[in-house]
Protein backbone atom coordinates (compact mmCIF):
# COMPACT_ATOMS: atom_id res chain seq x y z
CA UNK A 1 0.00 0.00 0.00
CA UNK A 2 1.63 3.32 -1.30
CA UNK A 3 1.62 6.19 1.45
CA UNK A 4 -1.28 8.51 -0.46
CA UNK A 5 -3.57 4.89 -0.35
CA UNK A 6 -3.34 4.66 3.02
CA UNK A 7 -4.15 8.50 3.85
CA UNK A 8 -7.20 8.12 1.47
CA UNK A 9 -8.27 5.11 3.07
CA UNK A 10 -7.89 6.99 6.52
CA UNK A 11 -9.91 10.51 5.44
CA UNK A 12 -12.88 7.73 4.07
CA UNK A 13 -12.73 5.94 7.50
CA UNK A 14 -12.79 9.32 10.11
CA UNK A 15 -15.10 10.82 7.45
CA UNK A 16 -17.42 7.73 8.26
CA UNK A 17 -19.49 5.52 11.02
CA UNK A 18 -16.54 3.01 10.77
CA UNK A 19 -13.45 4.82 12.13
CA UNK A 20 -12.99 2.40 14.30
CA UNK A 21 -11.96 0.31 12.12
CA UNK A 22 -8.38 2.43 12.11
CA UNK A 23 -6.82 0.90 14.23
CA UNK A 24 -6.87 -1.87 12.06
CA UNK A 25 -5.58 -1.19 9.40
CA UNK A 26 -2.10 -1.87 10.40
CA UNK A 27 -2.88 -5.09 11.72
CA UNK A 28 -4.50 -6.15 8.04
CA UNK A 29 -3.63 -9.02 6.01
CA UNK A 30 -3.57 -10.62 2.33
CA UNK A 31 -2.92 -7.21 0.34
CA UNK A 32 -3.78 -8.15 -3.27
CA UNK A 33 -4.39 -5.37 -5.84
CA UNK A 34 -6.24 -6.26 -8.86
CA UNK A 35 -6.32 -3.94 -12.10
CA UNK A 36 -9.39 -3.68 -14.04
CA UNK A 37 -8.59 -1.15 -16.67
CA UNK A 38 -10.39 1.56 -15.60
CA UNK A 39 -8.74 1.49 -12.54
CA UNK A 40 -7.66 -1.08 -9.89
CA UNK A 41 -8.54 -2.50 -6.03
CA UNK A 42 -6.39 -2.60 -3.45
CA UNK A 43 -8.33 -5.31 -1.16
CA UNK A 44 -7.02 -6.21 2.59
CA UNK A 45 -8.71 -8.38 5.25
CA UNK A 46 -8.99 -8.36 8.77
CA UNK A 47 -11.43 -10.40 10.82
CA UNK A 48 -12.66 -7.27 12.23
CA UNK A 49 -13.80 -5.70 9.35
CA UNK A 50 -17.13 -5.88 8.78
CA UNK A 51 -18.76 -8.82 6.61
CA UNK A 52 -21.99 -6.66 5.77
CA UNK A 53 -20.97 -3.96 2.60
CA UNK A 54 -21.20 -0.71 2.58
CA UNK A 55 -19.44 1.82 0.42
CA UNK A 56 -17.80 5.01 2.13
CA UNK A 57 -17.32 7.80 -0.43
CA UNK A 58 -17.76 10.88 1.08
CA UNK A 59 -15.52 12.64 1.57
CA UNK A 60 -15.45 12.62 -2.66
CA UNK A 61 -11.64 11.87 -3.27
CA UNK A 62 -10.47 13.14 -6.52
CA UNK A 63 -7.50 14.12 -8.43
CA UNK A 64 -4.81 12.81 -10.51
CA UNK A 65 -2.23 9.68 -10.77
CA UNK A 66 0.12 11.85 -12.42
CA UNK A 67 -1.89 13.14 -15.13
CA UNK A 68 -4.76 10.68 -15.36
CA UNK A 69 -7.40 12.03 -13.68
CA UNK A 70 -9.01 9.31 -10.78
CA UNK A 71 -11.17 9.09 -8.08
CA UNK A 72 -11.29 6.77 -5.13
CA UNK A 73 -13.81 5.16 -2.60
CA UNK A 74 -13.88 1.64 0.12
CA UNK A 75 -16.29 -0.98 -0.14
CA UNK A 76 -16.45 -2.91 2.80
CA UNK A 77 -17.36 -6.59 2.93
CA UNK A 78 -17.16 -10.05 3.91
CA UNK A 79 -13.90 -8.80 6.41
CA UNK A 80 -12.30 -7.10 3.64
CA UNK A 81 -11.54 -3.67 3.07
CA UNK A 82 -10.96 -2.47 -0.85
CA UNK A 83 -10.03 0.81 -1.89
CA UNK A 84 -10.97 1.13 -5.29
CA UNK A 85 -8.83 3.60 -7.97
CA UNK A 86 -11.09 4.47 -10.95
CA UNK A 87 -10.28 6.56 -13.64
CA UNK A 88 -13.21 9.29 -15.46
CA UNK A 89 -12.14 8.15 -19.36
CA UNK A 90 -8.42 6.64 -19.14
CA UNK A 91 -7.14 3.14 -18.90
CA UNK A 92 -5.22 2.28 -15.44
CA UNK A 93 -1.60 0.01 -15.57
CA UNK A 94 -0.15 -0.96 -12.72
CA UNK A 95 2.54 2.10 -13.61
CA UNK A 96 -0.19 4.03 -12.36
CA UNK A 97 -0.16 3.53 -8.67
CA UNK A 98 3.83 4.36 -8.54
CA UNK A 99 2.60 8.09 -10.02
CA UNK A 100 2.09 11.09 -7.31
CA UNK A 101 -1.10 11.51 -6.26
CA UNK A 102 -2.66 15.13 -6.40
CA UNK A 103 -5.90 16.74 -5.37
CA UNK A 104 -8.01 18.41 -7.72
Amino acid sequence: MKNFEKEIILELLENSQSKELISFLDKALNETIKYSGAGYFLTISHPRFPIQRSVLNEPNIQGNLGDTPVGYLIILSGSELMLECYSYDSEIFPKHQDLYFSRK
